[in-house]
């Protein structure tokens, strides 16, 4: 029933993250999924990954999600190019898996309680010119509705939604640790003014402060406003 609820209420989300991804991934890449979820994905596009011969480390913090990852990860014969754990991005040691081209956060970010030391640490597990991509719902103003109504919805869904994420304080938590933003796409708009965004990010060792971006903030947002080319 769980699988049921997390696919009703989160499959779209889903199903915009990879087939954003699947695009963005080259070939043969070698991929850390925090929060992979019940695997939905791999019922979706099991051939697009067996195609670009991608190789896939999940892990996720929920027994059920795991489980079924894990079944779907089987039928569709994937045991060869996906590896799933159950096991918290904080605790995780990537020991025997070797280091990522990308690490991808799926709607997963917003859910951690110290961002800033999951980042610093993930970091460490990129290979050189490695990237961090995002997937998430992005708001650009402040909605106190939303920021009541969201920590609630787990009770009505089963399903783990964090905290409402603001545009400009998750630019300035990559501003702190020195990011440099690559790509930041609007992948579609969602409820209440919100947007699914897909941001790449790398760690840059120069410069510092904002400076280090590169980039004014409100500029950036605009490029990523979507129906704007």
């Amino acid at each position: 029933m769980r699988n049921v609820l997390y696919q009703w209420v989160i499959g779209d989300a889903t199903d915009c993250c990879y087939s954003s991804c699947l695009d963005y991934f080259y070939e043969k890449a070698v991929i850390l999924d925090v929060g992979i979820g019940n695997g939905v994905m791999v019922k979706d596009h099991h051939r697009e990954i067996k195609e670009k011969q991608l190789k896939i480390v999940g892990i996720d913090i929920d027994h059920t999600y795991i489980e079924h990852c894990r079944e779907l990860v089987d039928n569709y014969d994937l045991t060869g190019q996906i590896q799933v754990f159950e096991t918290p991005v904080e605790k995780f040691q990537p020991n025997g898996c070797g280091s990522f081209d990308f690490i991808l956060f799926s709607m997963s970010f917003m859910l951690i309680d110290d961002q800033e030391r999951v980042l610093e640490r993930v970091s460490e597990w990129l290979k050189p010119g490695g990237k961090i991509l995002f997937f998430q719902t992005m708001f650009k103003s402040r909605n106190r509705l939303i920021e009541e109504i969201k920590p609630r919805l787990k009770h009505l869904t089963t399903v783990e939604f964090g905290e409402v994420t603001y545009d400009r304080d998750f630019y300035d938590l990559l501003g702190r640790l020195d990011f440099k933003v690559d790509m930041d796409r609007c992948i579609k708009k969602t409820w209440y003014n919100g947007t699914y965004r897909l941001i790449a990010a790398r760690p840059n060792s120069n410069g510092s402060g904002s400076e280090r971006l590169g980039w004014n903030y409100q500029d950036h947002f605009s490029a990523a406003s979507c129906g704007r080319k």
